[in-house]
C-alpha cells in the first residue's frame, strides 16, 4: 500500500524547487526559501512546520543561518545534526566565493579582494581571523581561517604559520579579521597583533602586504592607516605601493 503522505510532500518539494528555479530565491516568500533550504537540511518529510518555527523565532534567513547551534537545537525538528548542517551553510556560500575569485583574483585589482573581503568576514556574528597566501605576482594562493577569540588566547602557534607559508610557497601574507558590530578602526591590540605577525615572518622569505579589519562601517587597511571602503561606497586604494 502507498503512503500517500510521502507522496504529497514528494510533491510538494518538487513544486517548490521548479518554483525557486525558476524565479530564483529573491522572487519568493521568506516561507518558501526557508522551506527550499530545509529541504537540503533534511532530506525527507514536512518541513514547512518547521520553516515557521524557525521564522518565527528568528524573524529571517539571515538570522537562522547566524544563531547558535544550541539556539537552532531547542527548535522542535531541529537535532544536532541538523543545526551543525544549517550552521555549515556560510561556510559553504563563502568557500564557493573564494574558489570562485582565487583563480583570476590578483590583489593588484584590489577591488577583487576588497569584494571577498566583505563576502567572508561583513556579516559573521562571531570574530574570525583570517591568513591569506599571495604568490610573487600578486595571485591568491590559498586561505586559512581562526576564531580569533581562540588565537588571543594561545597566540598564533608559529610553526603552524610557518607550515602554512612553507606549503603554499608564499611570497606575501595578508591577514583579516573582522569587528562584528562594531567599527573597523582598529584598536591597540590590533596593532600589537601586527606587530607580532611581522615577528614571525622575519625569518622567513615572506613580506606581511596588509592586515584588513572589517566592520559594520567598512574595511580598513591597517598598513594604509585608512578605510579602502566604506560599505555602500565605491572608493579603493592600490595595495602596490605596500608591496
Amino acid at each position: 500500500m502507498k503512503d500517500n503522505t510521502k507522496i504529497s510532500h514528494d510533491g510538494h518539494r518538487t513544486r517548490l524547487l521548479d518554483l525557486v528555479y525558476k524565479v530564483g530565491l529573491e522572487n519568493v516568500s521568506e516561507i518558501q526559501a526557508v522551506e527550499f533550504f530545509l529541504t537540503y537540511i533534511l532530506p525527507r518529510g514536512d518541513v514547512n512546520p518547521l520553516a515557521h518555527r524557525l521564522l518565527n523565532k528568528f524573524e529571517n534567513f539571515a538570522n537562522i543561518l547566524d544563531a547558535d547551534q544550541n539556539e537552532l537545537m531547542q527548535i522542535k525538528g531541529i537535532n544536532e545534526r541538523s543545526a551543525k548542517k544549517i550552521k555549515m551553510m556560510k561556510g559553504l556560500v563563502a568557500y564557493y566565493s573564494f574558489v570562485r575569485m582565487k583563480k583570476r583574483m590578483s590583489l593588484k585589482n584590489n577591488k577583487e579582494f576588497v569584494h571577498l573581503l566583505g563576502e567572508l568576514l561583513r556579516f559573521q556574528s562571531t570574530e574570525n581571523l583570517i591568513l591569506f597566501a599571495i604568490d610573487h605576482s600578486f595571485k591568491l594562493l590559498q586561505k586559512r581561517t581562526y576564531d580569533l577569540n581562540q588565537v588571543r588566547q594561545v597566540g598564533l602557534p608559529p610553526m603552524e604559520l610557518y607550515n602554512f607559508l612553507s606549503s603554499t610557497k608564499a611570497s606575501y601574507l595578508a591577514i583579516a579579521h573582522n569587528h562584528p558590530h562594531g567599527t573597523a578602526m582598529p584598536s591597540p591590540d590590533d596593532a600589537g597583533a601586527v606587530k607580532y605577525i611581522q615577528e614571525l615572518l622575519k625569518n622567513l622569505d615572506c613580506k606581511l602586504l596588509d592586515s584588513f579589519i572589517v566592520g559594520e562601517d567598512g574595511i580598513y587597511s591597517q598598513m594604509n592607516d585608512g578605510f579602502l571602503k566604506h560599505f555602500n561606497e565605491n572608493n579603493f586604494i592600490d595595495f602596490g605601493s605596500n608591496a
